[in-house]
């Protein structure tokens, strides 16, 4: 075959549309339903495309309760000429780097040596992310799947339970020792790979790790898996010179290190698609600050990476229960500016760190704020600015004074636009005041010098801004 007459699209599948992933139960039915992964490229590199088949079609099934594997690879042609198929790739190649010139396509970083290996057989490259022992032969899976609906119990405790659409949820949390949990986790860490950017696997050897569960129970007490969450423990210290002078720092096993102060960092944070859009990441996010909470040894918690939507989870979560535990009705607590020594007292008492917390305290300033008080609205622009200005100094450095008056009031803006909408998530107290309906004044706190129009508009200066699914611009607040 001539790789002149050879159509590249026609050999070439997008790796996140021709994998289908699913949860089934012993009797063949899905959980939900079935779902693509968003990404694909550790698998089958930047390009996310398999080369050489038409027709391809990736299943992918997991036991609901303990996560077995099933891979099936069916397609209804393949390209066997070696030639021919490094022509379509190289074709792709191409055009690939001209729609990324052009600005319609992605980047991608030409590792194409990869891809024609890979679509050889898309089975084998698969089989590499996958644990040992991936069924082949569906019946024999599925009578696997019938010993585990009868057996099977998440590995560790049961540290929550609670119902959503009538039925009932359990999350269950183990370290990475655990024998039982070392064996699901390797099953499901590929979901991390799946669903999350730029996610990779964590060192499951690290025995300061600890796994957090959520799981579907039946009525008939038949697991079925939800999701899960890992968490990593640090050492923690206020002040590096006591611990350093201490002899008792040193921790002489994992069991010594668990007996001293801890910072806990979330990592993987995973929810798979039947699952979401029920509020199942909020319960497990409540469920891991509620644990750290009780547990005296921990000073602090932070969170590794998160995207935008665990963002915006994160701080409505954290503000409905910074308001149930009553913080902001500390004495304390006053209107803007806020002193820092009562902020250094809350983010102890919180275990909330500081950047995070400084943002909730002023989404709770915000939204017992009188904008009809232009004196005290102009307090808390003076806060926010503060903070802005501290994050983003050396963005700010190379301006004059009326330019970065200029560009911290247009970050405030949007901050405050964005403090607005996720207060719109969060229950108000009986204790706060309804919102006036007032129009903000203007917020430059010193008017724009003449000299500065049209100055400085080829500058790129970023003020913790990033965007929203619709790609509309939004605070980026972490």
């Amino acid at each position: 075959m001539s790789t002149s007459i050879v159509r590249p699209e026609e050999w070439t599948a997008d790796s996140n549309k021709v994998i289908t992933i699913s949860l089934v139960r012993s009797d063949g039915t899905t959980v939900g339903s079935a779902f693509h992964p968003q990404f694909t490229y550790p698998i089958f590199g930047e390009a996310e495309a398999i080369y050489g088949f038409k027709g391809l079609a990736i299943e992918l099934r997991f036991g609901s309760t303990d996560l077995v594997p099933y891979l099936k690879v069916s397609y209804s042609e393949k390209l066997e000429d070696k030639e021919v198929l490094a022509g379509v790739i190289e074709r792709d190649k191409e055009q690939r780097r001209q729609d990324d010139e052009s600005g319609d396509g992605n980047e991608v970083d030409g590792n194409y040596d990869k891809e024609a290996q890979d679509s050889d057989n898309p089975g084998i490259a698969m089989r590499e992310f996958l644990p040992k022992g991936v069924f082949t032969e569906e019946q024999q899976w599925l009578e696997i799947l019938k010993d585990a609906e009868r057996t099977f119990t998440p590995p560790g405790e049961l540290v929550a339970s609670y119902s959503r659409n009538k039925s009932t949820f359990e999350i269950w949390r183990a370290p990475i020792s655990d024998e039982n949990q070392k064996v699901l986790h390797e099953r499901m860490q590929v979901f991390v790979l799946f669903l999350i950017e730029g996610g990779s696997y964590i060192d499951a050897d690290d025995d300061r790790w600890r796994v957090y569960t959520l799981y579907e129970k039946s009525t008939d007490g038949v697991y079925s898996f939800a999701g899960f969450t890992t968490v990593y423990s640090y050492l923690w210290y206020k002040n590096a010179q006591i611990y350093d002078s201490s002899t008792k720092l040193a921790a002489e096993s994992d069991d010594d290190f668990f007996k001293l102060y801890q910072r806990r960092r979330i990592s993987q944070f995973v929810i798979l698609p039947p699952f979401q859009g029920q509020k199942h990441g909020a319960q497990l996010y409540n469920t891991l600050m509620d644990d750290f909470y009780k547990d005296s040894l921990v000073k602090e918690v932070t969170v590794e990476d998160p995207n935008v939507a665990f963002d915006d989870m994160r701080d409505r979560c954290d503000m409905e229960r910074l308001d149930k535990i009553g913080i902001w009705n500390d004495d304390g607590f006053t209107d803007a500016p806020v002193s820092q020594e009562w902020a250094r007292f809350a983010e102890a008492k919180t275990k909330i760190i500081p950047r995070q917390f400084q943002r909730l305290m002023e989404m709770a300033l915000l939204r017992r704020l009188k904008k009809s008080d232009g004196i005290q609205y102009r307090k808390y622009r003076l806060q926010v600015k503060q903070r802005l200005f501290k994050h983003n100094k050396e963005a700010l450095k190379d301006l004059d004074k009326f330019e970065r008056i200029e560009k911290l009031d247009e970050a405030y803006r949007s901050v405050e636009e964005d403090y607005y909408r996720l207060l719109s998530g969060v229950p108000v107290p009986e204790n706060v005041p309804e919102q006036e309906a007032v129009v903000p004044e203007p917020l430059a706190e010193i008017a724009p010098d003449p000299r500065l129009k049209g100055k400085g508009k080829g500058k790129h200066i970023q003020f913790e801004l990033g965007e929203n699914d619709n790609g509309m611009k939004r605070a980026k607040l972490e």
